[in-house]
């Protein structure tokens, strides 16, 4: 009973706000019920395609929000206490009785990215307060937790920054950790930037995860960054491949890229990197099938945050038709065209003409 009115409490305190506008789904199109698939008190259904919450079932544990690859999910929680002037950060829930820097709902609310942004920003140790989970009435977010640790952990890796997440380590002293931490940090950043936490825009439809993250490694030198491609199936990370034999270049996957990754002209379609968070929407609603979502990601990307190329047109007169289209390099003839003739070959062979 104690722990039904704590958490009767944490709703008020922490309410969870849900913008579907924001959900990749569509009326006609349900691509994603991640949220759904991993709430602890099947507090989340779909109405109409999109999420619907059960206040009297939700406990904030924060699982959608650190799960939804979009800007569905906010939990009402001031982020900035988190970035604070220390070397050594702790954070607990409200059930632990160990002294916390800060706590929060439950610590499945902080994913892989804002462990790792907490670190980027300038912590040597970010001290997770675990020790009540497995007494917790929701004790299956404790695997959630682990796995974001340690997907932290391959995405400071990736990014060339040293750091450490643990769990239930006793506080370290500055002798323990050197102080030439705090100089290395005001030589690498300055001392007036370095005290102010990332903002985060909670109208665009880029999760707030993914906003801190890039907010805190974005002031790394790229030149400090891994520039190769790394595949790691476990990060939200994917880099869309298009084939340019089947793509008619009538923009769908850049019109609904829900983070605005992907975008698009007359001359080709762009992708933005950091922008991506592999809700996989592009591949599945293009009508060609012409996009595959490949895992894997350039961490140097992640600071320039730049557009590459992956699909180049220019617009043409279909030798078949005598329509115009965007096409590739080298085609003459538009998709439709193709496909006939693709067609008709078949049935000279079948017919043995």
């Amino acid at each position: 009973m104690v722990v039904d009115r704590l958490l009767l409490q944490l709703i008020s305190e922490f309410p969870l706000t849900v913008k579907t506008e924001h959900c990749i789904n569509q009326d006609n199109l349900k691509t994603c019920e991640r949220c759904k698939n991993v709430c602890p008190t099947g507090a989340i259904e779909f109405e109409n395609n999109r999420p619907k919450v059960n206040f009297d079932k939700c406990t904030v544990c924060g699982l959608c929000f650190s799960e939804c690859p979009v800007n569905v999910f906010q939990i009402k929680f001031n982020w900035e206490k988190l970035y604070k002037e220390k070397e050594t950060l702790t954070v607990g829930c409200f059930l632990t009785d160990q002294t916390a820097d800060v706590k929060v709902p439950c610590l499945a609310m902080l994913n892989e990215e804002i462990l790792a942004s907490l670190i980027l920003w300038g912590y040597k140790r970010v001290n997770l307060l675990t020790d009540k989970c497995k007494e917790c009435p929701q004790k299956e977010n404790y695997e959630f937790i682990k796995k974001y640790i340690e997907r932290a952990k391959l995405l400071l890796h990736y990014h060339r920054v040293e750091g450490e997440i643990t769990e239930n380590t006793a506080e370290i002293t500055n002798e323990e950790e050197g102080l030439d931490r705090r100089e290395f940090l005001s030589a690498l950043f300055g001392e007036e930037e370095k005290r102010k936490p990332p903002k985060v825009n909670e109208k665009i439809n880029v999760p707030l995860w993914r906003q801190l993250f890039f907010e805190t490694v974005k002031r790394y030198p790229p030149e400090d960054i891994c520039y190769q491609a790394v595949e790691e199936p476990s990060l939200r990370f994917a880099k869309p491949v298009i084939n340019p034999n089947t793509c008619q270049r009538n923009n769908m996957c850049s019109f609904w890229c829900p983070t605005r990754a992907l975008t698009s002209d007359e001359s080709g379609i762009y992708f933005t990197q950091i922008l991506c968070t592999d809700c996989g929407l592009c591949e599945k609603i293009c009508p060609t099938s012409a996009i595959t979502l490949q895992k894997t990601f350039v961490p140097r990307r992640n600071v320039m945050a730049g557009k590459v190329v992956i699909g180049k047109g220019e617009k043409k007169i279909c030798k078949g038709c005598g329509k115009e289209f965007v096409a590739a390099p080298g085609q003459e003839y538009c998709l439709y065209c193709r496909k006939d003739k693709e067609m008709n070959q078949l049935i000279r062979k079948f017919l043995g003409i």
